[in-house]
């Protein structure tokens, strides 16, 4: 799955076959961050791309991800939590 940029241990991914081409990732970002590109996909739909120059300017604020009808475009945290182990609370002591 491409990784459109990455800004600390967030990714914003897009699974190209899955975009329709209907712009609303395009329409909702804040920092105009994204732009449709000259590729087409499977479907024969234009797909989202991040403008030259720009990557820095996103914020990763998931409206692209929120507004996308087919998921094609998402933001993952690449580096989650350390997992606990099961049957303790936050501070590491064992629940009753």
């Amino acid at each position: 799955m491409p990784k459109l940029l990455t800004k600390g241990s967030k990714a914003l991914f897009f699974q190209k076959n899955r975009c329709q081409g209907c712009e609303m990732c395009v329409v909702v970002c804040p920092t105009g961050v994204l732009e449709l590109s000259d590729e087409y996909n499977m479907r024969a739909a234009r797909v989202p791309r991040v403008k030259h120059g720009k990557e820095v300017s996103c914020i990763l604020c998931q409206r692209c991800e929120f507004a996308c009808p087919n998921w094609a475009i998402y933001v993952v945290d690449e580096q989650p939590g350390e997992q606990k182990p099961a049957g303790q609370d936050v501070k590491g002591a064992a629940r009753v």
